[in-house]
């Protein structure tokens, strides 16, 4: 019996040191000191010790998890008056990112008494605190947690030497930082530490920073500059404020200095930064930039443009000499590497000049965007033989005793590869950015040369010509498929404008790319016929200048123009106008829609006026828009209200009319300035 009692004692003992090892830790709440004074300011700290290898989460925490909480009851009259957050760290479990603590963690709450305490009393503090506890699984965890306090009788109590600790550790509050936004990237600044080799950003808020990338930490004047890779752009939310806590590290990788950080953003210009020079970054660097220049050839708007330069080897044959090849070829590299200097060097004077801007910035301007589609487009209508220019252009690129159509090919080639961006280009040109203009333009050189590379190799070496196909009817037919993928280019670039400028910018696109194609198609025509010759001539020209226009309407200046000049339209509601004309305020509504061509026509010619625009306001009037682009009840009934079944229908409401005055649906800016001078 003794043996079996023995043996029980044994496998009690032994699960219970199980138990101790699985278990998930607790929770407890200290007080900074056990006796306060009436009106005194004192921490509560919540402690929770973990199991081994484990970690529990900091306030943000990073790609996954959920952070420490605790509900407070506090005692009448008590007041908290902030939550304070150690420095955390960073755990990398497998893609994710984390942010927390291990072994043991803390949360800093500060407490404001009342300046009424009776003398003696002892007060309780309790409250529920939750976390979730992660190692190679998480478990959620909650506890009830409770501090006594003492009302002390004229003297303070002795501080908690823990909590004094912790206090002690936490992160020094930063007021001179700033952080910089460019299109990938934050940069922060502030305060260089010395002994300082590299630094941690932890933002406190979601959707700010992507987490798993790295932060590279630069110094200038005695301050840090710490580049971090932005949120990807359908997860970021901008911000004026930067708020986090940040960390410095010695070369052994231990904290220096940690920092609460709430930077403004600024708009100044970041200096340059006085780096060693690393001859295997630049070579990398080099290399990288040629592979993205080489796969720029296959991107779908590259693509078609080359195959011009692939039409004059196949039909150039055996007639054309070896120096006559190299020499194509030469001026086929030149063209592009020209091109692509000439967009280093821009990039280099904006980005001098404060703008933060990187491969592509041409796209940011809406101008561009609509001259790029519509000469995409034009190219696709010369790749379709509709365009007769196609065989002169044909044969001025089999010049090859000239050249010029080399050199062209390899200009245009650079022209519509601007909205591309290949494998390897991202990380070559964010390196070259962020080093000397020299640097610069060698990444910039080293793309156009992967870019050229292809076709100068062939030029260099004819005998590679034999694994290209042989020259025949095939080459016409695909010409023409070739169309198609800069037909698709053009619609993308019209979409970019429209997210850029709206749905008049979109249309002004469209009309655009239609009289393009009618005059192309009557110039084809005119070939055949001469009594169109003059015909045509007018056309043409009254569709550059239509372009010309549109191109001007889009400038930053027009459009700037457009927003402070222009009648400030509301969105149609019944309640607000009804509020207006109680309070005797005149009204005009506008009923349109984006399908309507009366409504687009009216748009422009009456209600696009500066003066119109200036006499609503110097008049009070407040203009509505009642879209009914899409099925609108509301709005179906309001027309119904004035008799009508459809649209354009303009209303005008003299200051305490009862009855509206409705306007023609053909509306001018006469008609609209005569109503609204007569108040």
């Amino acid at each position: 019996m003794k043996r079996l009692l023995y043996i029980f004692s044994f496998f009690l003992i032994f699960t219970a040191s199980c138990a101790r090892a699985q278990s998930t830790g607790g929770a407890e709440l200290l007080a900074q000191r056990e006796n306060i004074m009436p009106g005194q300011t004192f921490y509560l700290a919540l402690k929770l010790t973990l199991p081994r290898a484990s970690h529990v989460y900091w306030k943000n925490p990073g790609d996954a998890g959920e952070a420490i909480r605790l509900d407070l009851n506090l005692p009448e009259g008590f007041r908290e008056t902030g939550r304070y957050w150690p420095a955390p760290e960073k755990f990398k479990i497998g893609s994710f990112t984390e942010y927390g603590y291990r072994d043991k963690a803390y949360l800093l709450i500060k407490i404001q008494a009342p300046r009424d305490l009776p003398a003696g009393e002892i007060l309780t503090i309790s409250g529920r605190a939750s976390w979730l506890v992660c190692r190679n699984e998480c478990i959620p965890m909650a506890q009830e947690v409770a501090a006594l306090i003492a009302v002390g009788q004229g003297k303070d109590g002795q501080d908690n030497a823990e909590v004094a600790r912790v206090i002690s550790a936490l992160p020094a509050e930063e007021k001179d930082a700033v952080f910089f936004e460019t299109p990938d990237s934050l940069i922060l600044s502030l305060f260089m530490p010395e002994q300082a080799e590299s630094a941690y950003f932890f933002p406190a808020d979601p959707k700010v920073l992507t987490y798993s990338a790295s932060q590279n930490m630069k110094s200038a004047d005695k301050k840090a500059y710490l580049f971090m890779k932005k949120a990807p752009a359908e997860f970021f939310v901008p911000s004026e404020q930067l708020n986090g806590t940040i960390v410095f590290y010695n070369v052994q990788g231990e904290q220096i200095r940690t920092a609460d950080v709430s930077a403004r953003k600024t708009d100044e210009n970041l200096p340059v930064f006085s780096e060693p020079f690393i001859l295997f970054d630049f070579v990398t660097a080099l290399l990288f930039a040629f592979l993205g220049g080489v796969l720029l050839n296959l991107m779908p708007c590259v693509f078609p443009v080359l195959s011009l330069k692939a039409f004059r080897l196949l039909n150039a044959g055996q007639n054309v000499s070896s120096a006559q090849r190299r020499r194509a070829g030469l001026y086929y590299t030149a063209g592009i590497l020209l091109s692509f200097a000439a967009i280093g060097f821009v990039l280099i004077a904006l980005r001098a000049a404060g703008s933060q801007m990187g491969w592509g910035f041409q796209l940011q301007y809406p101008p561009f965007v609509l001259g790029l589609s519509l000469f995409i487009f034009f190219l696709g209508l010369v790749f379709s033989d509709i365009v007769s220019i196609g065989e002169r252009l044909s044969a001025f690129s089999l010049n090859v005793g000239r050249n010029w159509g080399d050199f062209g090919t390899g200009v245009l080639a650079v022209l519509v590869a601007t909205p591309c961006a290949a494998p390897f280009m991202g990380t070559a040109l964010g390196y070259g950015l962020m080093n000397p203009a020299a640097v610069t333009i060698c990444v910039f050189l080293a793309m156009g040369l992967g870019l050229a590379f292809p076709f100068l190799l062939l030029d260099f070496y004819p005998s590679l010509g034999r694994f290209l196909p042989k020259a025949g009817s095939w080459m016409v037919l695909f010409r023409q498929f070739l169309a198609f993928p800069l037909y698709a280019a053009s619609a993308w670039l019209l979409w970019v404008l429209a997210a850029q400028e709206g749905s008049s910018a979109l249309a002004a696109g469209l009309c655009c790319l239609v009289c393009i194609a009618f005059a192309a198609w009557l110039s084809a025509a005119a070939g055949q016929r001469k009594k169109l010759r003059k015909v045509s001539f007018a056309v043409t020209g009254s569709v550059v200048l239509l372009v010309c226009f549109c191109l001007y309407s889009l400038s930053p200046v027009r459009v700037n123009e457009k927003h402070e000049t222009g009648i400030e339209w509301l969105t149609y509601n019944t309640e607000s106008i009804q509020e207006y004309r109680r309070a005797g305020v005149p009204v005009f509504i506008k009923f349109s829609a984006k399908w309507c061509l009366t409504c687009l026509v009216n748009e422009k010619t009456a209600f696009s006026s500066r003066a119109l625009a200036e006499v609503f306001r110097q008049k009070g009037v407040v203009a509505f828009y009642a879209d009914w682009t899409s099925r609108s009840d509301e709005i179906t009934a309001a027309l119904e209200s004035f008799g009508r079944g459809g649209i354009p229908l303009y209303v005008y409401y003299g200051p305490h009319a009862r009855e509206p005055v409705i306007l023609p649906q053909i509306i001018t800016e006469k008609t609209v300035l005569s109503l609204i001078d007569g108040l």
